[in-house]
């Protein structure tokens, strides 16, 4: 187990660094850069002449070649210095402790409401096949899969507005030590809308691999012994049926956090996703750069712990 451990963060930290130089070379391809950005913004900033727009650059360091800046700001990370953001002069690392929490709890609740909904329901869609409910739960997985997060969410945002007179996009809903209840007013909205497509994806694998499981012989061996139907669904049944569904969702992760950004925009959530598109929009490549290292780093710490499980879920399952 621990040769296992050792070889997935010494793979976790290449793939970081991957990621991290990817991302930076794609946000240096972006024409112009996070000063140009700044002063088109800015009244004052036809007023600037090259020579101060030059040694404002000198100052950013933008006019050293992208490799010595990928270079340095490396350096930096590996010292657990994350850099300064350079449109608002603050350190990247405040920013994003500042909207993470709010990010990380809606991607905790979208993640417990698909899970709390759809593992049951792809039971019971398996066990009652062909079925009234079964075809209900189909009809509802294919549907969470065709309409897109974005459209969804426009949807709940306009229609909560016109029926209840409620404006979803301006609820702000505060941390969650600041108040449980105003909190969770404002999130579960947006949660659902989340969740929905995650939910499709893991009823509908539920299904399919409860109705792989339960034709297995062991399963058939602990009817014939007696045991009650709900016993051998639960005890035997659902177990061995979690693999594949543990997989798809950590597969789905990153797809629920990619969503999780425009979710964020749409309601008006100040969480990471904001902040990301507001420094992909001035071309802040510290600040990019640190958002995508904690997303994924997010991504990467998920996955390992996923791969773990299986060994609980199935003892049969050895690293070494």
């Amino acid at each position: 187990m621990t040769g296992y451990l050792v070889r997935r963060l010494i793979g976790a930290v290449v793939v970081l660094f991957m990621l991290s130089f990817i991302v930076f070379m794609l946000v240096n391809a972006v024409p112009g850069n996070t000063l140009t950005r700044l002063l088109n913004q800015s009244p004052q900033g036809a007023n600037l002449t090259p020579a101060q727009i030059e040694q404002f650059e000198r100052d950013l360091g933008l006019d050293r070649p992208v490799l010595e800046r990928y270079g340095n700001w490396l350096w930096s990370t590996v010292q657990g210095d994350l850099g300064e953001s350079f449109a608002t002069r603050l350190p990247v690392w405040d920013e994003i402790q500042d909207r993470l929490p709010k990010s990380i709890e809606l991607v905790i609740l979208a993640t417990l409401i698909s899970t709390l909904l759809a593992i049951p329901i792809g039971v019971f869609s398996a066990v009652r096949q062909g079925g009234i409910g079964d075809y209900a739960s189909r009809v509802f997985a294919i549907l969470g899969l065709a309409v897109p997060n974005f459209f969804l969410a426009v949807l709940v945002v306009t229609y909560a507005a016109a029926w209840g007179g409620v404006s979803l996009s301006t609820l702000d809903p505060p941390y969650i030590w600041d108040g449980v209840g105003d909190n969770l007013a404002g999130m579960i909205a947006p949660s659902l809308v989340l969740s929905a497509s995650l939910m499709a994806t893991v009823m509908r694998m539920q299904r399919s691999t409860v109705l792989e499981v339960v034709n297995e012989d062991y399963v058939r061996t602990a009817r014939a012994k007696g045991l009650g139907e709900r016993v051998v669904i639960l005890r035997h049944v659902l177990r061995n049926s979690l693999i594949p569904v543990i997989t798809i969702f950590a597969n789905q992760f990153a797809f629920l956090i990619s969503g999780a950004v425009i979710v964020e925009f749409i309601f008006r959530i100040d969480g990471i996703g904001a902040l990301a598109v507001r420094a992909i929009r001035q071309v802040d490549f510290t600040l990019v750069l640190g958002i995508t290292l904690v997303v994924g780093f997010g991504v990467v710490f998920i996955n390992i712990l996923v791969d773990l499980s299986y060994a609980w879920l199935d003892p049969r399952i050895r690293y070494s």
